[in-house]
């Protein structure tokens, strides 16, 4: 009889694990690309071939887009490749991206288990840990956004790196080369991944004291790295200091408590925490804590080398590691992402598991109470709690419009989610919700450019061009140079038609392209008198300058006239003629666009006729 092989029951569990996570997970197989999606992807068009290769490693804007107006800027040329490859296989299509973002998560449930069973020496220890980290809500937000795929891809190459490592132990070279090689593939894959030099300072300090010189190629690649990298970007990152220096000093401390609570209570999960509240003192109880518990686990370091408890230091050590970088010592743009917390949890979790059970060992043997039951129950319990909690949140992620709903659930004030979803609404044509998240943006930032251009939109849709005519002008007032209202306007005017009779502006015409300094714009119009052309005057002042004229003119006796104008935002004012006889407004506001001749229709009245002129 052919004996049964046993060693694969040890995988079994995990096997069970990686199902349970396809399952939880699976829903994103539907999801659209959200946010940053679009401009790393979608609208990427420096991954949508491969020629020229190298520009996946010289051009510093492969990554989030040339044509991307964000601001940041990442140089993750392996990144960028996977990206290149996955679009050359599935296009445009968020499906298989998607895909492949959970499958890279699986591989690495599998590498982290095999490193936790390395590092730990007990398989039942490893599961835990692994099933706590692999089913955890905060990391949802790599998973589900493709953006992130880059933290999926470093974490998976430092896992083989480290792997490999261990499978050297000082013999076969071979191993080591190829722990270099992940090394530095992880490192081309996110800038995080620095973060693992200081852990494998820590496993040559445990393991492998002999080797001491085996570790200086980690170093040398990492500073490599950095200096590659910032000659590349010109620049170390995106810096935004907030405040005092103090409150930059003391933003560390309060991001590292923050993401100690979201590993312990992931709830109200955010995409956007640029709402976060900053420190103001010393005494911010999240000040104390964070600093508390960042000295505590430089303790659980040492304690753990003292004890020779290795996966204390390996866990403390893990966590603090890749969560350094991200802890605003250096301040960057995001305050708080939970998808920072990827690398990091793990070795979080595996300073936990193993300390409860040394805690459960240490109330057995002193006062003979059993405790292993209770905590395979509570570990059950927490992983279902934590499924549960992940399919929902996935709801959040399937569109742009749950994704931005999910933000103000958590957080009611969130600049950034009313104007993403007032453009979303915008996008479908659905004109009243462009104008109720508008209005919303704008009780928060009154000032917002986007919110109020797109409540002028948003009336253009839902037929109310003349409140949309005066957004736009007042819009325009303000930011001269704004295209978006610019363009919205000449769209206006060129929709408007008859429905729109009582407008100073009939059409807009474009004018063809002309070469060197001659004005190819402005205005072409009629004067009339109860729809009866009227000869008259009339000035035009440029905005914020009401005392002196750009022109002042006489029309044709048929009153028709044409005056050139340089792109700009102008005011019109009729004169009053000498009788019984005045304009039907005081002034008139328009913008001219490059190119562009406004048709316009200036009216008088009898003044019996007429009421009293408004602006």
């Amino acid at each position: 009889m052919r004996n049964f092989n046993y060693k694969w029951l040890y995988y079994g569990p995990v096997l069970i694990l990686i199902i349970l996570v396809f399952g939880v997970y699976f829903k994103m197989l539907h999801a659209d690309f959200v946010y940053d999606d679009y401009a790393f992807i979608v609208n990427n068009k420096e991954i949508r071939n491969f020629s020229p290769f190298l520009k996946f490693f010289t051009d510093p804007n492969i990554f989030t887009g040339t044509e991307n107006d964000s601001g940041g800027r990442n140089w993750r040329p392996i990144s960028s490749l996977f990206f290149a490859v996955e679009y050359g296989l599935f296009g445009a299509k968020p499906a298989g991206f998607h895909a492949v973002s959970i499958l890279f998560h699986l591989l690495n449930i599998i590498l982290v288990y095999l490193l936790v069973v390395r590092i730990v020496s007990r398989r039942n220890i490893a599961l835990a840990v692994l099933s706590l980290w692999a089913l955890h809500p905060a990391l949802t937000e790599v998973i589900s956004w493709v953006s992130n795929q880059s933290s999926l891809i470093f974490f998976g190459f430092f896992l083989l790196s480290a792997l490999f490592l261990f499978k050297w132990a000082g013999v076969n070279r071979l191993s080591l080369w190829a722990s270099y090689f992940f090394f530095t593939l992880a490192l081309l894959s996110k800038e995080t991944a620095l973060g693992g030099v200081f852990l494998f300072f820590l496993f040559f300090l445990v393991y492998f004291k002999s080797q001491w010189k085996k570790f200086i190629p980690f170093v040398v690649i990492g500073l490599s790295y950095f200096l590659i990298r910032y000659q590349i970007l010109e620049t170390l990152g995106d810096h935004v200091l907030r405040g005092s220096f103090l409150k930059n000093l003391l933003l560390a401390p309060t991001v590292f408590f923050k993401y100690l609570s979201l590993s312990a209570w992931p709830t109200n999960l955010l995409l956007d925490y640029s709402n976060f509240r900053l420190p103001q003192s010393l005494f911010d109880v999240r000040v104390i804590f964070g600093a508390l518990f960042f000295l505590i686990f430089i303790y659980l370091i040492w304690l753990g080398f003292k004890k020779s408890q290795v996966w204390l230091a390996a866990g403390a050590g893990w966590f603090i590691a890749f969560l350094f970088p991200v802890m605003q010592i250096i301040p960057f743009q995001d305050i708080v992402g939970e998808r920072f917390l990827y690398a990091p949890l793990a070795g979080l979790i595996l300073v936990v598991v193993p300390g409860l059970e040394y805690l459960f060992g240490r109330i057995r043997s002193k006062y003979g109470v059993k405790l292993g039951q209770v905590g395979t129950a509570i570990l059950i319990f927490i992983v279902v709690i934590f499924a549960l909690l992940i399919f929902n949140r996935n709801n959040d992620w399937l569109n742009s419009e749950n994704l931005w709903l999910s933000v103000i659930k958590v957080d009611g004030k969130n600049e950034k989610a009313f104007q993403n979803l007032s453009a979303f609404y915008l996008q479908k044509g659905d004109g009243a919700k462009t104008i109720e998240f508008s209005e919303k943006l704008l009780l928060v930032d009154p000032k917002n450019k986007a919110g109020r251009l797109h409540l002028a939109v948003g009336k253009i849709l839902v037929g109310r061009p003349k409140e949309a005519e005066k957004e736009l002008l007042e819009l325009l007032r303000e930011n001269p140079d704004y295209k978006p209202a610019f363009d919205n306007l000449s769209v206006l005017y060129n929709s408007i038609g008859e429905s729109y009779t009582n407008s100073f502006i009939k059409s807009s015409l474009r004018a063809p392209a002309v070469e060197g300094n001659i004005v190819n714009s402005g205005i072409i119009g009629e004067t009339i008198l109860n729809n009866v052309p009227f000869e008259a005057s009339f000035d035009v002042f440029e905005s914020g300058d009401a005392l002196k004229p750009v022109i002042s003119i006489r029309t044709h006796d048929d009153g028709t006239f044409q005056i050139p104008l340089k792109p700009g935002f102008y005011t019109l004012k009729p004169l009053d003629p000498d009788g019984p006889i005045a304009p039907a407004k005081n002034s008139y506001q328009f913008v001219i666009g490059s190119g562009q001749w406004l048709q316009v229709r200036v009216e008088y009245q009898q003044a019996h006729d007429r009421q009293r002129p408004t602006n």
